[in-house]
């Protein structure tokens, strides 16, 4: 889930690392990916069986509808839209959603789903000391060698909020990687030879 270790490490270490490869991932977490964590939280905390995180059974409810919302982020419009999800063995986007989606979420703890999600919420590499919420100025220490590959249809993290980091990092590029797996393309075979390439330029 969310934020990029890459982006911290780079700014905490700027003279220890050599290079870094952050991949569909964001330094700070914008505003928009932020409406879609407090759709997660909500799909919990209004199941009447959280109870206000004092739960004595799982929230199923609630588990089920964060699958649902985050089927609709992981992946993408153009993969819905040509019917990717049958690669998965689903004939419908709605049993795509419950054998993937909801096959994943429904075993995980609700309250360690929030504490995941206020991670990602809080996720901005200027928001300490050092720097007093100045973003750019946290991008400008970064002095390791920086290939950004965000997915070209990533809704958590879209190539904008990439390019502007890039564009700031005073050694970086950006290689936006073209997939319609939007958040997961890291998962796809299909996009591996162009990340490992990225990856590779990272390492020189």
């Amino acid at each position: 889930m969310g934020g990029c270790q890459a982006f911290q490490w780079g700014v905490q270490y700027p003279d220890m690392m050599e290079a870094i490869a952050p991949m569909c991932c964001s330094a700070r977490t914008a505003n928009y990916n932020k409406v879609f964590l407090l759709a997660l939280r909500r799909a919990l905390q209004l199941d009447p069986v959280f109870a206000e995180g004092f739960y004595t059974r799982p929230p199923l409810a609630g588990l089920k509808a964060f699958a649902a919302i985050y089927a609709g982020w992981g992946f993408s419009e153009p993969f819905f839209r040509t019917e990717a999800y049958r690669q998965f063995g689903a004939a419908t986007p709605e049993e795509f959603v419950i054998n993937f989606w909801e096959h994943a979420f429904i075993h995980s703890d609700a309250n360690d789903l929030l504490t995941l999600l206020r991670t990602w919420d809080d996720g901005d590499v200027s928001d300490n000391p050092t720097f007093g919420g100045d973003f750019v100025a946290a991008l400008k220490s970064i002095k390791a060698r920086t290939v950004i590959m965000p997915g070209e249809h990533d809704r958590y993290f879209p190539p904008a909020d990439s390019e502007f980091e890039a564009s700031n990092i005073p050694n970086a590029i950006c290689r936006v990687i073209p997939s319609i797996w939007g958040h997961m393309t890291v998962w796809n075979p299909g996009d591996k030879e162009f990340i490992e390439t990225g990856l590779r330029m990272a390492l020189g």
